[in-house]
């Protein structure tokens, strides 16, 4: 009799005076589970490199200045615009039976001038074509290539002083297809005039532009919905990424980097050491240096600021907590001793961290103790 009577009260409290279901007030409905991000089975593979050319798509945000030319390379000048413009760019990469890994061949002035641009897909690196999109299109497209990789990471490329728009989205192609790659590539192209005489230039727009590179980070970038986010700068895209962090507060919605990665970067150490790594001690999942004793391009820096260089080696090599220092004196680089995209040790250690962000104890490099700090150092090319 009693659980009859309960049974008529609770059908009473649910269907109520107008007949129709109410669901308690009391009972939260939880929100339906967000659907996984799509990713490919497999990680993104290069092997077609070993047959012939590929054509790799690299994403561009830069403050440079559109210009109309036929030569796609030639699609942004050095002026700045003072405000993030978007695009995709082709690039193709020749096989490697027509290149050793880290080479960078381009077409030659004999097959290509401003009278005939004919570049060879099978021998050249070289930009196949440029698509301007706005940002929504362009977060619309790093999606997409997001969901082609297996990792879902970024790597944003950094360039330095003295380099084109076609210089950095080539080199961007080259360390991507050496280091076997499994994510999506972006290129911040800030506006340096690709001239050697314009170094002061180039260090003040340098800085100017780590504005762009915070918004690019915190809005279009973010909105992509990367797994990791990795930074790497070469030499004076060490100010933008430096400047960019400085300008960090605590509302921005920057994501944890995975990596971070300083090659040859052009920076004051003390600057960096007193403001910038500080900042990076909670945002990255490990800080890498490469230095140099050879860097004959940050010796010329260092004589022109008057203030030691982040990227040189030598006595003063910054060894600090929180940053794996690699002196990378013992490996060849370009003839200024500066750019070591092109040496295979590099690119192999290189490869190793970004993918399985290994510590340098488990990377082939010797640890070297100078007081209670640890640095490491590469085994080195034959000489």
């Amino acid at each position: 009799m009693m659980r009859r009577w309960l049974g008529a009260a609770l059908a009473m409290a649910i269907v109520g005076c107008g007949g129709a279901a109410r669901v308690p007030t009391n009972i939260v409905v939880p929100p339906p589970a967000a659907a996984p991000l799509r990713r490919a089975v497999a990680p993104r593979s290069y092997a077609a490199l070993d047959s012939g050319p590929v054509r790799l798509t690299i994403f561009v945000a830069t403050t440079r200045n559109a210009i109309n030319s036929e030569r796609p390379g030639d699609r942004y000048g050095p002026d700045d615009v003072d405000q993030l413009q978007f695009a995709a760019v082709a690039v193709n990469v020749p096989p490697y039976r027509a290149r050793g890994t880290g080479d960078l061949p381009r077409p030659n002035t004999i097959r290509s001038n401003v009278f005939a641009y004919n570049p060879d897909p099978t021998k050249d690196f070289f930009v196949s074509s440029v698509i301007q999109v706005d940002s929504n299109r362009f977060v619309q497209r790093v999606a997409e290539d997001l969901a082609l990789t297996k990792s879902r990471d970024v790597l944003v490329f950094v360039h330095g002083f003295n380099t084109s728009f076609e210089d950095a989205v080539l080199r961007a192609a080259q360390v991507a297809a050496d280091i076997n790659f499994d994510g999506t590539v972006l290129v911040f192209s800030w506006p340096s005039a690709a001239s050697v005489s314009s170094y002061v230039r180039d260090q003040q727009t340098a800085r100017n532009s780590g504005f762009h590179l915070l918004r690019l980070l915190n809005g279009p970038l973010h909105a992509a919905l990367p797994d990791h986010v990795n930074l790497l700068g070469h030499s004076m895209g060490s100010e933008v990424i430096a400047k960019s962090l400085s300008l960090m507060t605590a509302t921005d919605s920057l994501p944890r980097f995975n990596q971070v990665v300083f090659a040859a970067p052009d920076i004051d150490a003390r600057v960096f050491r007193r403001e910038i790594l500080p900042a990076l001690t909670n945002r990255a999942g490990r800080v890498t240096l490469y230095a140099s004793t050879d860097d004959e391009a940050l010796r010329a820096s260092r004589s022109l600021n008057g203030v030691w260089r982040l990227g040189l080696g030598g006595d003063s090599l910054t060894v600090v907590r929180g940053m794996d220092t690699i002196d990378a004196s013992r490996v060849r680089a370009d003839v200024l001793g500066h750019t070591l995209f092109g040496n295979q040790a590099f690119l192999a250690d290189l490869a190793v961290l970004l993918a399985e962000g290994r510590s340098p104890a488990e990377r082939r490099l010797l640890a070297v103790n100078r007081g209670a700090l640890m640095f490491w150092r590469f085994r080195g090319d034959p000489r």
